[in-house]
């Protein structure tokens, strides 16, 4: 994108085109079709739905609040389609086209890429949408989940197309393994992702369920949250003392450091001779990777 566009851009719908070739354009006018890798003013109706949107649900207030926004100072971003038989198929900027749809605009600024088939929209409609900050964490964890389904790439793939480190995709797929009345409550944003992260570790449903109920009724923050998680794990160990003489306060320190490290139930085995076995649990084959993950980084 030229700088003259970018600048544009920045001004709103109404200032896309114009000088240096650019014509003028209203809400109710502009072109019917633009190139792959350009950005044209593209005809609303033209423009079909996303199948493979991760956001399920859009706030009426907040798309309201984006209407009077774009009625004001126009389209700041453009959306991102692909060409879809005599149309396009939206990418990315579902709420963006429905706000703009709601102002009564015809056209919007798009951006147009290049997609041959069905697999490669999905991966890319899946992967613009991840890259965005807006989305919940259950929504990111399942567009991920659908790379890794309907896509078959490996974690280490969507890593590397989205940007982001393994063991974040990991932790972020390991989401979808809690209670749906959790995932209902971080959809809601009643939790943070913070939260959640702490949940996750916590082995069994009905554990899970009891600090969320406490998170809810206490406000807790995400490190108060952690806080108890890692005391429900220091109730649940039970250190094996050596029989002469009490625990070294040393060892139970470590034990803690690596347990708020790893974010998982860990045990220091204290023997004879000054030998000593660590135990580290986890709770899936994911949880070992994560595990494995944080090792190799640190």
């Amino acid at each position: 994108m030229g700088d003259m566009a970018k600048k544009a851009l920045g001004r709103g719908l109404k200032a896309l085109f114009q000088d240096d070739g650019f014509v003028s354009v209203s809400k109710d006018e502009a072109e019917e079709s633009a190139p792959v890798g350009s950005i044209g003013s593209l005809p609303i109706e033209k423009i079909n739905a996303n199948p493979f949107q991760p956001r399920k649900e859009f706030d009426e207030t907040a798309l309201e609040e984006l209407k009077n926004s774009i009625l004001e100072n126009g389209v700041i971003q453009p959306v991102t389609v692909c060409r879809d038989g005599d149309g396009y198929q939206l990418i990315s900027g579902e709420r963006r086209l429905r706000a703009v749809t709601l102002a009564g605009f015809k056209f919007i600024p798009a951006y147009v890429i290049e997609a041959h088939d069905d697999s490669t929209k999905l991966e890319l409609a899946l992967i613009e949408n991840i890259q965005r900050e807006d989305l919940n964490a259950i929504e990111v964890a399942l567009a991920l989940k659908s790379l890794t389904t309907k896509c078959n790439l490996t974690q280490e793939e969507i890593a590397r197309k989205v940007g982001k480190n393994r063991s974040t995709v990991s932790n972020f797929l390991r989401l979808l393994k809690l209670p749906l009345q959790i995932q209902d409550s971080i959809r809601n944003r009643e939790i943070s992702s913070g939260h959640a992260r702490a949940l996750v570790n916590l082995p069994g449903e009905q554990q899970q369920l009891k600090v969320w109920k406490q998170i809810l009724a206490h406000q807790l923050s995400v490190r108060q949250t952690e806080a108890l998680v890692n005391r429900l794990f220091k109730e649940q160990s039970k250190p094996v003392h050596v029989a002469s003489s009490e625990r070294s306060s040393y060892l139970t320190e470590l034990e803690s450091v690596l347990r708020n490290n790893l974010a998982t139930k860990v045990r220091i085995v204290e023997k004879k001779g000054g030998k000593g076995e660590i135990h580290i649990q986890y709770f899936s084959n994911d949880d070992l990777d994560r595990l494995l993950e944080i090792m190799r980084h640190e």
